[in-house]
């Protein structure tokens, strides 16, 4: 079988040719997967010259046809003619499946006409990006909460005054528990709760430590508003102003992290930048905590060797290969903060010797498709929660040591929305 790809406008249509039995329908499966990995939410096959298909293929149609019925998208067959049009009337695939290929190729070229275009397109050596003006108005507000240099020798004591009633233009990454529960970041059996916490689009998630728990999160629903409380962590508040759609398209090398950023506070044209991927991972490269941060240090430092493995998990490797990932953390041009800028202690150089500093954390979730071009946070992201499927929450690091490092958290194509920082920090509560 021959698969030729024939785009028209929002629509791709796969043009086969040949026999879709079980030898050849393992490639179809492919095909039509990787359509939904760049994200073509409207799909044609063009049947024209294909001339016997079994149960084999049409279990790949029917499969596909579900897949696209979930993310509300199109997909249909058209151009069957003789025995292949017979078996799919008779096995009653017709209702289901079949379309009239020039409707859709004319609906969905039109399209293009409607859809918000990008403002700039540019190409680097790690990827290709679509970039996008959000249109929306000033800044993201920010603040600094709780003392991260105390991580280093003391224990964390919560502070009351650290927690907030999340709204959805909320975003926060650091270490922190749910505030509803009073003893959550509180020593022993309840400071095991306490771990690496995530907060975007109305939903906050936390990875307990010890890693031994599942992660749990809470979202905004109706009259319910999730309660965080950070022990430390930076907190922001607003819209992202900028959209970046990126693909490193078939390159040698994936786009780690680092590079993602780079382009991010170009883009923003500002010295910090709150940065939210939605982003396919070709692997991630981290760390969680093994105690609670609340817990007593023994000997002078959490990071000295051998007790720092008592208090970090780190990823010997890439691990979260194909997954999909929701990363939430601030970059900045370290050389163009003012000395005493209350956001450097919560930053670390994003490679080595880099002007880049930065600190992320990422939500992983299996893989699942989303649209090509705009893409509405504030809709998708508590989506991927609700699904039930929130598999981790890690703080992302660049392990770049010689011979023996993992390297940099890498992507494949996803979406990155990018909002400049306040000159002045300050959210009202």
């Amino acid at each position: 079988m021959q698969i030729t790809p024939q785009p028209h406008g929002d629509l791709l249509e796969l043009k086969l040719s040949g026999r879709l039995d079980a030898e050849w329908a393992d490639l179809l499966k492919s095909a039509i997967q990787d359509a939904l990995r760049r994200g073509s939410h409207a799909l044609l096959l063009d049947f024209t010259e294909v001339h016997y298909v079994s149960s084999a293929g049409l279990s790949v149609l029917v499969n596909a046809h579900q897949k696209y019925q979930e993310i509300r998208g199109f997909f249909g067959i058209g151009g069957l003619t003789g025995p292949v049009e017979e078996v799919v009337r008779l096995t009653g695939l017709s209702k289901l499946l079949l379309c009239d290929p020039e409707t859709a190729r004319k609906s969905h070229a039109g399209a293009m006409a409607t859809v918000h275009l990008p403002v700039g397109i540019k190409s680097t050596s790690a990827a290709d990006y679509e970039v996008y003006d959000l249109e929306t108005l000033g800044p993201v507000e920010w603040e600094c909460l709780g003392k991260p240099d105390d991580f280093d020798s003391l224990p964390i004591v919560a502070n009351p005054a650290n927690s907030w009633e999340m709204s959805a233009h909320d975003f926060a990454i650091g270490l922190g528990a749910f505030s509803q529960d009073s003893s959550a970041a509180g020593s022993g059996a309840a400071g095991s709760q306490t771990g690496e916490l995530l907060a975007a689009a109305g939903v906050v998630a936390i990875q307990p430590a010890g890693g031994a728990t599942r992660p749990d999160y809470q979202i905004l629903q109706g009259g319910y508003s999730p309660r965080p409380q950070l022990l430390y962590g930076l907190r922001c508040s607003g819209e992202p102003r900028w959209l970046l759609r990126f693909d490193q398209d078939d390159r040698e090398e994936f786009l780690p992290l680092y590079r993602l950023t780079e382009s991010a506070l170009e883009t923003a044209g500002s010295e910090a930048a709150l940065i939210l991927v939605l982003a396919e991972t070709s692997g991630l490269v981290g760390a969680t905590l093994r105690q609670s941060p609340t817990a007593p240090v023994v000997g002078n430092s959490r990071f000295e060797h051998p007790g720092v493995r008592d208090w970090l998990a780190w990823t010997p490797q890439r691990e979260h290969g194909e997954s999909l990932v929701v990363a939430v953390g601030v970059v900045a041009s370290v050389s163009r903060l003012a000395n005493d800028s209350p956001l450097k202690p919560f930053l670390r150089p994003l490679a080595n010797e880099s002007d880049l500093w930065g600190h992320f954390h990422a939500a992983i979730f299996p893989f699942r498709p989303f649209k090509k071009r705009l893409l509405d946070w504030g809709q998708f992201i508590p989506g991927l929660f609700e699904s039930g499927t929130l598999q981790g929450v890690m703080h992302l690091v660049n392990d770049d040591r010689p011979i023996i490092g993992a390297g940099d958290s890498e992507f494949i194509r996803g979406a990155c929305w990018v909002g400049p920082l306040a000159a002045e920090r300050g959210i009202s509560r």
